[in-house]
């Protein structure tokens, strides 16, 4: 009962302070809500449509006609201009007006009739990698389709049937399978890291903030004496608040992606909730490391801010660690829970792996949580040392 007491007198005193500090409970309780709603609507379409293309027709038959129309009616890409020259295209492309310019020769029509080989070049905007694949991928899909139509008309006007002209045209079919994110939706890797790194970002923000308010304030003995000058339960109870609402907050993530938006659960959601509070607290703890070494509120929220922004780039999300250096790679999965946590989100959510191959990641975000806990000594010196107290 005497445990139980100052743990309840922790949190409530949290939650007044919390009550208290306008700005501070607007950041913790508003902005992560926001931003994942925020999310959602941003990646809802899930895949970039409709990406602007120009095309130059320096042939004006109808066999190029047809060309222009396949293009436009691509997955990705529409027929936003018809330029008269490849100047004239290419202004376009330097004012942002298309991403792309394909150039249909002259003679195109004549050459094909003869069975030559004709080139059409196309210009692509390489600054967004995104946008840049997908038109090179529905260009060169298009063309493709286009060359094999003209090719199966040459042959059947020759005699032979559909089938065998399709055959004759295409010895060698590509039979896709694309596994797991059969849409190649943006949104489905995307979106859930962008919106859990909103979670862990305000979660370790929220406890390097409140407790080195503490410190700054002069008021740690206080908390820690209310606590019954129990150190693991003042961080309990001060911690606790604030985890029961951001895994409350993975809840509204996992419904925004799984029944709003659609997305593929083909694994355990269990694993996924327990993944979500394991995430909240490594980086919970992990704030309780960095205030603790920093010793101050300003440098604290400076360095967890960092380190927050980091992990997305270490994590192999956008940049596969296949492609990185090894000691880059190791501190990716050594320094940054969130690598752990998306291994766990691709296991479950996207490939359906078995419960089994989601153990080790889930291990590594305890070894974090016991890694933050190791602070726990020197956290205990600060509260206790008055000469630490009052620092910005």
């Amino acid at each position: 009962m005497e445990a139980r007491r100052g743990l309840i007198f922790t949190v409530k005193r949290e939650l007044c302070k919390l009550r208290n500090l306008g700005t501070f409970a607007v950041m913790v309780t508003l902005f992560p809500l926001l931003s994942l709603l925020f999310m959602a609507a941003l990646f809802s379409r899930g895949v970039p449509n409709d990406l602007p293309v120009a095309v130059v027709d320096n042939d004006g038959t109808v066999l190029s006609r047809q060309a222009a129309r396949m293009i436009d009616a691509g997955q990705f890409v529409r027929l936003a201009a018809s330029a008269q020259s490849v100047d004239e295209a290419r202004q376009m492309m330097l004012q942002g007006r298309v991403d792309a310019v394909v150039v249909l020769p002259d003679d195109m029509e004549r050459s094909v009739m003869r069975g030559e080989r004709v080139t059409v070049p196309v210009f692509i905007n390489g600054a967004n990698l995104l946008v840049g694949s997908l038109i090179e991928k529905d260009i060169s899909t298009t063309l493709q389709t286009f060359s094999t139509g003209i090719e199966i008309q040459k042959l059947e006007a020759k005699g032979l049937s559909p089938d065998a002209a399709l055959a004759a045209s295409m010895p060698v079919t590509f039979n896709k399978h694309i596994l797991f994110n059969p849409y190649t939706s943006y949104a489905y890797y995307i979106m859930p890291g962008f919106m859990s790194m909103m979670l862990f970002f305000f979660a370790v923000l929220s406890v390097v903030f409140s407790i080195g308010l503490e410190l700054k304030r002069g008021t740690a003995r206080m908390w820690l004496s209310g606590a019954d000058w129990s150190m693991g339960k003042a961080l309990a109870g001060k911690m606790l608040p604030y985890t029961i609402w951001f895994w409350l907050l993975s809840f509204l993530m996992m419904y925004l992606m799984y029944v709003r938006l659609d997305m593929p659960m083909n694994g355990s959601a269990t694993v996924m909730i327990i993944g979500n509070l394991l995430l909240v607290v490594a980086y919970q703890w992990m704030g309780v490391l960095i205030v603790s070494l920093t010793r101050g509120l300003r440098l604290g929220l400076s360095i967890a801010a960092g380190y927050s922004v980091l992990a997305f780039s270490f994590s192999g999300l956008t940049f596969p660690f296949i492609g990185m250096d090894g000691w880059i790679a190791f501190l990716g999965r050594a320094l940054f829970p969130f690598t752990h946590y998306m291994d766990i989100f691709v296991d479950q959510s996207m490939r359906g792996a078995p419960v089994y191959c989601s153990l080790g990641n889930i291990a590594m975000l305890c070894l974090f949580i016991i890694a933050g806990m190791a602070s726990v000594p020197l956290l205990e010196r600060l509260c206790t040392d008055p000469r630490q107290w009052g620092r910005s």
